[in-house]
């Protein structure tokens, strides 16, 4: 039995030791790479490639290709055609006329036609142009959007990540206090022992320990909820995996991030979409535009026919043509004119929306700052009470130990540690994650 329990925890051990270890780096890499939602964002970027090259196209002419064939029940043209009466002036009293006799007709009756014609725009009111202007837009819009999404995608394997460092530092910290415990109750059950306290002490640690047990559960099942969501965000393929989190040592002041509120709002990926709008309006009304001025072709064609005629004959030929074409819109200028306006006043709306939309990113910017800002003195305040509380332990341990402290007072400085330990632990994570959020909203 003995050894069975042997196997079985050195199999654990091994098994522990062979975990993946991911940081917050390769969650991320793992996360661009495998993120379904990004991959989707990676295909509407090629959709949009695939339209710019189709709408490119038009800048080439447009071949067209046609034969036809066909095959009479009867003949297109049957009948007799008469020849009619012939009169003889001569034999006028014995014969005076003769009448010809009729000569059957029949014509068509099938054939084959066949034709290509190659027709190049020359002038068409520059849509061609603005079409693949527009195209080149949808594609850079497309890429925007897939940032977004990355951003969005990164955000959230930060906070998870980050969340799973808090917890693993706070399980730290409670089996750090499970250890004191522990010696605090030897130390109390000798004295329950010798007569010295009575056995209310040992209770008193008995539930102090059960309470960091309880935490302690609480803790690893929120490591565990937010492992999976970390797995799932970054597609990571092994079904149980390990963080890395380095000590959480004080980072640098928010200062150094620190831009003017409009500089950072114009460098976001929302404002290079709000500039799109605006680009993509004035294309559509120069495309509207288009519409009403004159389009100009020019093409080549050639054709070949072959016909039955009739039993005896048959007639084919075959020829070549060019051509050019100019049309002018002309009953489509007085509702164009109305479309021209309407197209005008969309341009007008983007660029309002470009507007209002960049302060309220300036205002977004100032508040994430002040975030930063704030997460970062609290992340001061939570060190501070860290030095104190570590220092009231410390005393509570050797007031207890010479016997001038009651167990209830180093239980309650304990208590306080690990508040503060906790507390420092939230607030660095907090920075953490406002201090990305100030970054990726000021475009770096």
């Amino acid at each position: 039995m003995k050894k069975a329990i042997l196997c079985l925890l050195l199999l654990s051990a091994l098994a522990l030791s062979a975990q993946t270890v991911y940081n917050l780096d390769s969650c991320k890499a793992m996360a661009k790479e495998n993120n379904l939602t990004l991959q989707n964002k990676k295909l509407e970027i090629e959709r949009a490639r695939q339209t710019q090259k189709e709408v490119f196209t038009k800048y080439f002419p447009t071949v067209s290709a046609i034969g036809v064939g066909f095959k009479m029940s009867d003949y297109m043209v049957d009948m007799d055609y008469s020849l009619g009466t012939v009169k003889l002036p001569f034999f006028n009293y014995i014969l005076p006329s003769i009448q010809l006799p009729s000569i059957p007709m029949q014509m068509l009756d099938g054939g084959l036609m066949g034709g290509v014609t190659a027709v190049q725009p020359v002038f068409a009111g520059l849509r061609i142009v603005r079409g693949n202007q527009l195209a080149k837009l949808g594609v850079q819009a497309a890429e925007l959007q897939a940032q977004m999404s990355e951003n969005e995608v990164d955000a959230m394997v930060e906070n998870y990540y980050w969340q799973i460092v808090a917890l693993q530092e706070k399980l730290r910290t409670i089996e750090t206090l499970d250890k004191q415990l522990a010696r605090v109750s030897e130390d109390v059950d000798a004295a329950v022992g010798a007569g010295v306290v009575n056995r209310n002490s040992q209770l008193q640690v008995q539930l102090k320990r059960q309470e960091l047990l309880s935490g302690k559960v609480r803790v690893q099942n929120g490591i565990r909820t937010y492992k999976l969501l970390l797995k799932q965000y970054a597609q990571i393929p092994e079904a149980d995996f390990e963080i890395a989190a380095d000590t959480l040592l004080m980072p640098d002041p928010p200062t150094v991030y620190y831009v003017e509120a409009s500089e950072g709002a114009s460098r976001r990926v929302e404002a290079q979409l709000l500039d799109l709008q605006v680009n993509a309006a004035e294309k559509q009304t120069q495309m509207e535009i288009g519409k009403n001025l004159p389009q100009v072709a020019v093409g080549a064609g050639y054709s070949a026919y072959y016909m039955h005629v009739n039993a005896d004959n048959t007639a084919d030929n075959h020829f070549g043509m060019v051509f050019g074409t100019v049309t002018v819109p002309i009953t489509d200028w007085w509702g164009g004119g109305h479309a021209i306006k309407k197209s005008r006043l969309a341009e007008q709306i983007a660029r309002n929306e470009r507007e209002s939309n960049m302060q309220l990113l300036a205002v977004q910017t100032q508040q994430n700052w002040n975030e930063l800002d704030e997460a970062y003195n609290q992340l001061l305040i939570s060190q501070k009470s860290i030095d104190l509380a570590k220092e009231n332990l410390r005393m509570q341990q050797d007031y207890f130990d010479a016997g001038t402290a009651t167990l209830s007072n180093l239980l309650d400085a304990q208590s306080m540690y690990q508040q503060s330990m906790d507390g420092f632990t939230e607030a660095y994570v907090n920075y953490q994650v406002k201090k990305y959020t100030y970054l990726q909203n000021t475009g770096r």
